[in-house]
């Protein structure tokens, strides 16, 4: 988080700073094998704005299995692709997506940041639309909820941070089996649907 912190204190990113991040948190790791948890693997995914054309986007980024999903119009929308065997199993047809939810393996990932590889997200670009909540969360979250009750919270919360506490409620009220990351953002506006802020979103997040 750190390594991306010192990334994002620009108004745009661009992949190649947040890759360029990402391989010196791998490098922090390294170095804290065997003295701290820093030596351990771990997924990272989350949204940045930056330009493409000229023009403003969301920069998607993910490496392992949390998840990014974009919430409008009652519609919710996974944006990034899990790196795990239950999503390779899933686009093999080997299993189908209620069979995913209860897979004994759905905690094995196959890729991560750490472990001293040279970390490879992917990256998605999505158009900032006004009136779109984005959500970005851990998979503590999405294997407490399922994707009808991910969207229910969503479109009950009256803010991003309302939005935020009840998902949070809810998965540690089915049990909090693992870390529990939440982060919604609303757009607002941006510049062609009204003046409303230039379309700077608003945001919550939560952790456990």
């Amino acid at each position: 988080m750190t390594r991306l912190a010192e990334k994002l204190r620009v108004d745009f990113v661009t992949e190649g700073a947040l890759t360029e991040a990402l391989r010196d948190a791998v490098d922090d790791m390294g170095r804290g094998v065997g003295q701290t948890d820093l030596g351990t693997g771990t997924t990272v995914t989350g949204i940045a704005l930056t330009l493409s054309d000229g023009s403003p986007y969301w920069l998607v980024f993910n490496i392992g299995d949390s998840r990014v999903y974009s919430f409008r119009d009652g519609t919710l929308e996974q944006l990034t692709v899990d790196h795990s065997i239950v999503q390779e199993l899933l686009d093999a047809g080997a299993i189908t997506p209620a069979e995913a939810e209860v897979h004994p393996h759905s905690n094995v990932i196959t890729r991560a940041v750490g472990f001293n590889e040279d970390p490879v997200p992917d990256y998605f670009l999505f158009p900032i639309v006004a009136g779109s909540r984005l959500l970005v969360c851990s998979d503590g979250l999405t294997k407490e909820l399922t994707e009808h009750g991910i969207r229910y919270y969503l479109g009950e919360g009256a803010s991003p941070l309302d939005a935020a506490q009840q998902l949070m409620d809810a998965a540690l009220g089915n049990g909090g089996r693992d870390n529990v990351t939440v982060v919604v953002v609303d757009v607002l506006a941006t510049p062609e649907s009204g003046s409303h802020r230039e379309g700077f979103p608003r945001r919550a997040a939560r952790r456990h």
